[in-house]
């Protein structure tokens, strides 16, 4: 299963690849006689992808696996059948053929590619003014130094993509600007104001934004709920304000779910909620965490639409294992590995030219 060399080491300290692995290990050894696997390739990285993927292909000579996947073209080489669902009907049931010439599949899930997505150019919005800026950040966990003298700045109505392999401190670094994980030295400056250190709740009444991975919702709870959550005590004047009109108009799914659990809902409005709820206060800078995992593909290019209409109202920072499309999107890219900074520069460059790609994100 991929694990020799590391059995004695703490599950929690593998990186999420290794997790991954991991949970198939100890579902295989049940000694199972079906496998199934949900979403196993989500939020890994191109090269882990093809690992797991060519563990799951070894591991169906020895027994049957049903395997849930939004990784279409995966999907597509190693599966023997598909089956393809949408609202709780099955759309097609038969080969892969069948699933990849289907013209309902490619309405409703696969879309126009992230690879159309990604060749249409998007206009920049931001400004000159520095909204946001980093000055040697370093964060810990326990004794491991996570983040180390972290430097960068975001502009008004900018998108910044914060880029890099798994482990490098991208998730880190979303929690130590919103405080979940403060940095034990350096500066976090919101328009001025200093943010490192202070509690959680004061930096998001301050219009920091956070869309964890996973999304965070609250079960049982109405999508109403949730969005009312998500402004309690940040109506501070301190950015956008969403009423849930002008968060209808960037999501219109929401409004057809508006009194529905949040936990019923589909995996993309689910995402589309989460994002909607951290708006729903006021909003300077949104920080987004794999805000496409796990996705379907047509979900995926309604969200990347509406990012792409709200880097005229804040500023983002974007992390997401979607090169292409987290390139796309944004107007320039932070390049970390092992917690440094390694790379600054406009996102355009890495986009259009692979080499200076691989250089950079070692990808």
């Amino acid at each position: 299963m991929g694990l020799a060399g590391v059995e004695d080491a703490e599950a929690a300290s593998l990186s999420y690849g290794g997790q991954r692995l991991l949970d198939m290990a100890l579902a295989v050894a049940t000694k199972p006689r079906v496998l199934l696997l949900d979403e196993p390739l989500a939020g890994l990285a191109a090269a882990e992808r093809d690992r797991v993927g060519a563990l799951i292909k070894q591991v169906s000579a020895d027994m049957p696996v049903l395997l849930v996947e939004h990784d279409i073209d995966r999907v597509f080489s190693l599966a023997d059948a598909v089956t393809v669902m949408n609202d709780g009907e099955v759309l097609v049931d038969g080969t892969v053929a069948d699933a990849r010439n289907s013209p309902r599949v490619q309405e409703v899930y696969i879309g126009s590619g992230a690879h159309a997505l990604a060749e249409h150019p998007r206009e920049s919005a931001a400004r000159e003014n520095v909204l946001l800026q980093l000055d040697r950040v370093n964060t810990f966990y326990g004794k491991s130094h996570i983040l180390r003298d972290v430097a960068f700045m975001v502009h008004e109505h900018e998108i910044v993509a914060l880029l890099g392999r798994n482990g490098a401190g991208k998730s880190t670094l979303l929690k130590s600007i919103i405080g979940i994980a403060p940095p034990a030295e350096g500066e976090i400056m919101l328009a001025g104001a200093a943010l490192a250190r202070r509690p959680s709740a004061e930096i998001a009444r301050r219009g920091i934004s956070y869309v964890p991975q996973g999304r965070g919702l609250f079960a049982g709870m109405t999508v109403a709920e949730n969005m009312e959550l998500g402004r309690l005590r940040r109506r501070t004047g301190a950015g956008v304000s969403w009423d849930a009109e002008r968060i209808f108009q960037f999501f219109p799914r929401i409004k057809q779910r508006w009194r529905a659990p949040a936990d019923y809902l589909s995996g993309g409005e689910q995402q589309m909620v989460a994002v909607a709820r951290a708006l729903a206060g006021d909003t300077r800078v949104l920080l987004l965490d794999e805000p496409f995992e796990g996705l379907a593909p047509a979900v995926i290019e309604e969200l990347f639409e509406a990012f792409d209409r709200l880097r005229h109202e804040i500023s983002i920072i974007i992390v997401d294992h979607h090169l292409d499309l987290a390139l796309a999107l944004s107007d320039r890219t932070v390049a970390l590995e092992t917690g440094q900074v390694t790379h600054i520069g406009p996102s355009r460059v890495l986009s259009t030219d692979l080499d200076m790609r691989r250089k950079v994100l070692w990808l």
